[in-house]
């Protein structure tokens, strides 16, 4: 799902060789995370070796984007200036993906306003600034 969410205040990435075939795939709707050939390890972020083994043998695999919220926190202080003041509060969510990673992201309002640990959760791509996001939401049943 698009949203151009201008009100959205968020910090936006600057891709590297390492992380430019994730950041695109968000832009196609698609969630991608690294696993090592070497040593199997499934992992998130993007790195240029396996945080398990040291191994360079990285591949891209697609995420279903779905998991639970393991820990959040709603911020209430402006870090960009009274400037985003208007855009406050916002929740910021760690959600272990099903296939095994925890991803730091942030919230989306969807069924819930608010996530609650232990809470299923859904990706859902947000673009800001013409670069799409993946934030989570409620998974809907």
């Amino acid at each position: 799902m698009e949203d151009d969410v201008d009100a959205m205040r968020a910090v936006l990435p600057a891709p590297t060789v390492d992380s430019r075939p994730f950041w695109d795939a968000c832009n196609a709707d698609a969630l991608l995370l690294q696993r090592c050939g070497h040593c199997a390890h499934l992992f998130y972020y993007a790195r240029r070796l396996c945080p398990a083994c040291g191994g360079t043998e990285l591949r891209w695999e697609p995420s279903a984007g779905r998991g639970s919220v393991y820990s959040f926190s709603e911020v209430h202080v402006a870090f960009h200036g009274s400037a985003s003041d208007g855009r406050l509060p916002y929740t910021v969510v760690l959600i272990d993906l099903d296939e095994g990673p925890r991803m730091l992201s942030r919230w989306v309002p969807g069924g819930a306003a608010s996530p609650a640990v232990g809470q299923r959760a859904v990706v859902r791509f947000t673009s800001v600034s013409g670069q799409k996001l993946p934030f989570f939401t409620a998974e809907r049943d």
